[in-house]
């Protein structure tokens, strides 16, 4: 088998906002003690599994030349522009477009899909998921995933519910008994307390061909665009890439705005799913940064040039450029302050989630200078 990767570095990352922008979202952040750009982590990771030529970054057209800068390993046509957002279904779809016009063979193609702004450690550990789950997806017709082992009764990831075991070997391997969407507070510690549930970690391994029937099967809406979209891709892959490929947006305007979750996980019959050994956080919010560095002795993770006095649980980050000027903290609690040259955010942590929609009133009254 040829494994190829398939990291989807698209999206916004709007939670992170004020420090995440349309011109530099999430996946270009700084946001892990490596110091990295989490999409330079995503691919880096992968290097002892799948060579730099096989790796493809499907992103938009505004972010393909910094990402084409910040990835010098990864070959300029391996990173694809999407002409437009239509969630990571119609991503994917495209993405089996290119591959299948590269690999003649798509019996012979492993495709292994990665979000490209989580934190994972250990790298072994995550290795040996990786190679198991390869392992099965390799066999067909198996869709596979990798599940994560909850540590708290989260409500803002997905679930998957376990059911037949089908290896005891570490990591283990169940059949997928079905998807759970973001749950409330009281189904999430259920979920918690049966241990039969894992968080949705949004990668998926399969061979090309088990993928395009399973789009066949379970996804007709986007296979009646299959062959229009591999003729668009084919007639714009003999020339320089800059941009989307020249025909493909008529096409992929076509396809219908879903998550590969929707559109395929939850219809497939034969999901399988890894259980990791490694740890995992997809940073959806600030609040993510707890997890992530070490608190002051107040429980306060600070970053910049800041002084808090009598402030507990506070995450702190001045991320202004060139100023001198101090921030002061003084008796709070629970709450998170980002600065940046042009904006600000205040608000308490158990509302981080909701930053997105602060992101969306802003575009509404016409704040688009800070977005």
């Amino acid at each position: 088998m040829h494994p190829v990767a398939v990291i989807m570095a698209g999206g916004a990352g709007e939670r992170f906002w004020p420090l995440s922008r349309r011109q530099r979202p999430k996946q270009l952040l700084r946001l892990t003690p490596s110091a990295r750009m989490l999409v330079e982590d995503t691919v880096d990771r992968l290097q002892d599994i799948v060579a730099p030529e096989d790796v493809y970054v499907m992103t938009s057209a505004a972010l393909q030349p910094l990402l084409r800068r910040a990835l010098p390993q990864v070959p300029p046509a391996n990173i694809i522009a999407e002409p437009m957002r239509r969630n990571t279904a119609a991503c994917l779809m495209l993405a089996a477009a290119v591959l299948s016009e590269r690999f003649p063979n798509a019996g012979e193609v492993l495709m292994a899909v990665f979000p490209s702004d989580h934190s994972i450690e250990p790298l072994e550990e995550f290795h040996r998921t990786l190679r198991v789950a390869l392992q099965w997806a390799a066999s067909g017709p198996e869709l596979v995933t990798i599940g994560i082992v909850p540590t708290r009764a989260e409500t803002g990831y997905g679930y998957i519910e376990l059911g037949e075991e089908l290896s005891a070997q570490e990591p283990r391997v169940y059949r997928v008994r079905r998807f759970r969407e973001k749950p409330s507070l009281e189904v999430a510690q259920e979920f918690l307390s049966s241990g039969r549930f894992l968080w949705n970690s949004g990668m998926f391994f399969w061979r090309l061909d088990t993928f395009q029937e399973a789009m066949q099967r379970y996804m007709p809406e986007f296979w009646r665009h299959w062959d229009a979209l591999r003729a668009a891709v084919r007639a714009g892959a003999g020339h320089p890439v800059e941009g989307p490929y020249a025909g493909v947006e008529a096409v992929f305007a076509q396809l219908p705005e879903l998550s590969i979750d929707y559109a395929l996980a939850e219809r497939a019959e034969r999901m399988c799913c890894v259980r990791a050994t490694f740890r995992w956080d997809d940073l959806g919010a600030w609040d993510a940064l707890e997890r992530l560095f070490p608190p002051d002795a107040d429980g306060n993770i600070v970053q910049g040039n800041v002084v808090l006095l009598d402030c507990s649980g506070c995450i702190v980050l001045d991320a202004r450029t060139g100023s001198s000027s101090l921030l002061t903290l003084l008796g709070m609690r629970d709450c998170v302050v980002v600065l940046t040259d042009d904006a600000q955010l205040i608000c308490p942590k158990a509302q981080a989630q909701r930053v997105r929609e602060l992101v969306n009133l802003l575009q509404q009254l016409g704040y688009e200078a800070v977005l």
